[in-house]
C-alpha cells in the first residue's frame, strides 16, 4: 500500500490518495481497512506537508494497521543535504511543489516520531550535520522510494560524477515488532 502515491505508480503496490486513505483520518483508516491489517506501506515525501504533530499522529496511525514484523518505509526532505541548489528547492513555503512543506527534517528529528509510536527504526539513507552522505544496504525493488540515491535520475549529475548523490532523502524502515509497545 502506497500512502500519499500522487503519480508514483510501483509493480505490486496499491497507490492510494488522501481522499481514500487519510494520515490524519482514523475513519478512513478503518473504511478501507476494516479489521484486516497489512504487512507493508510505502510513504514518500509525505510528512513534509504536515506539522511535526500531525505527523506523529499518522505514525501511531499507520502502526495500528500494520501486522507484527511489518513495516513502513519512509521517506522525507533532508534538512541535512549540502546542496544549496537542493535547499532552495525544498525550503519551507519555497518555489514549486514545495509551497507547502511545513518541516524539513533530518535523521535526527525524523526518526524520534516513529519510535515514539512504537516501532523500532533501521536508517536506510541520509545525510548527517557535518554533511556526510549514509547508506545501508536496501532493497530498493522490494519497497521503491523513487527519491533516493538508487532511483532518482537527478543523480547521474555532476555530484555523482564527484562521487556524491545529488538528490536524496531521509529515508527509513519502521518496523512494528512482535508485540505493541507498552
Amino acid at each position: 500500500m502506497t500512502i500519499g502515491a500522487g503519480e508514483q505508480c510501483w509493480e505490486g503496490w496499491i497507490p492510494t490518495q488522501q481522499a481514500e486513505l487519510d494520515l490524519l483520518d482514523p475513519a478512513s483508516f478503518a473504511s478501507y481497512f476494516g479489521q484486516r491489517r497489512t504487512d507493508a506501506f510505502l510513504c514518500e515525501h509525505v510528512s513534509e506537508h504536515l506539522t511535526a504533530a500531525e505527523s506523529e499522529r499518522a505514525a501511531r496511525l499507520v502502526f495500528a494497521y500494520l501486522k507484527p514484523g511489518g513495516f513502513l518505509r519512509v521517506a522525507v526532505l533532508d534538512g541535512h543535504h549540502p546542496d544549496p541548489a537542493y535547499q532552495a528547492l525544498v525550503a519551507l513555503n519555497g518555489p514549486g511543489p514545495a509551497h507547502d512543506h511545513r518541516v524539513l527534517y533530518t535523521i535526527d528529528t525524523f526518526a524520534p516520531v516513529f519510535t515514539r509510536a512504537g516501532f523500532d527504526v533501521r536508517p536506510l539513507e541520509w545525510w548527517d550535520a557535518a554533511g556526510t552522505f549514509h547508506q545501508t544496504d536496501w532493497q530498493a525493488d522490494a519497497a521503491p522510494i523513487y527519491r533516493s540515491r538508487q532511483l532518482d535520475h537527478r543523480n547521474a549529475g555532476w555530484r555523482a560524477r564527484a562521487g556524491e548523490p545529488g538528490f536524496t532523502s531521509v529515508i527509513l524502515d519502521a518496523v512494528k515488532g512482535a508485540t505493541a509497545p507498552g
